[in-house]
C-alpha cells in the first residue's frame, strides 16, 4: 500500500494560502469538491475540524496530516497541499506548516487508515522530503517526489 495508489495530480493543491484552520482545510478539500468524488464534503470538513479540536495534526517539521474517519466517506482519499511560504496551522512545534497530507477514510477501512497515517508520518520526518515538496512547481513534480521518496524511504 502506497500513498501514490490514492493520489493523482488533480488531488495536489499548490499555492495553499495561509488562512485559519477551516480556511486551509477548505482549500485542501477543493479537488474533491470539484470532482464530486466526495458527496458530503461538509461532513468530511466537520470531521476534520473535530479531529483538530482534539489535537492539532500539525505534527511539526513543516508537515500536517489532517485526517478523519467518517461514514460519509465512501473510499480512502489522499490529498496533498503545499504552502511554500508556510501557514500558521497551530502546529505542535509552533512552526509554520508547508506540506499538508489529508487522509479521509470510511470506518470499515480504519486499519488501512492507520497504516497510511504511519507511512505519511515516516516520510514527514525527513526534512529533505518536506523541502523537496516545497520546491515543486507543479502537481506532476510533487507526485513524482512523493513516489520517489516512497520507493526509497518507506
Amino acid at each position: 500500500m502506497t500513498l501514490t495508489e490514492y493520489l493523482t495530480e488533480d488531488r495536489i493543491v499548490l499555492g495553499v494560502r495561509n488562512d485559519d484552520v477551516p480556511g486551509i482545510l477548505g482549500q485542501l478539500l477543493a479537488p474533491v469538491v470539484r470532482s464530486g468524488s466526495l458527496e458530503h464534503t461538509e461532513v468530511a470538513l466537520a470531521a476534520l475540524l473535530a479531529r483538530e479540536k482534539v489535537l492539532s495534526t500539525g505534527i511539526g517539521h513543516g508537515i500536517a496530516i489532517p485526517h478523519a474517519v467518517s461514514s460519509s466517506i465512501p473510499e480512502p482519499q489522499v490529498l496533498v497541499g503545499i504552502c511554500a511560504d508556510g501557514a500558521d496551522y497551530e502546529s505542535m512545534d509552533g512552526e509554520p506548516v508547508h506540506v499538508f497530507f489529508v487522509l479521509l477514510s470510511p470506518p470499515d477501512r480504519a486499519s488501512h487508515h492507520t497504516r497510511l497515517l504511519a507511512r505519511i508520518a515516516r516520510l514527514g520526518r525527513d526534512p529533505a522530503f518536506v523541502a523537496s515538496l516545497r520546491a515543486c512547481d507543479d502537481p506532476a513534480s510533487a507526485l513524482e517526489q512523493i513516489a520517489r521518496y516512497e520507493r526509497t524511504h518507506a
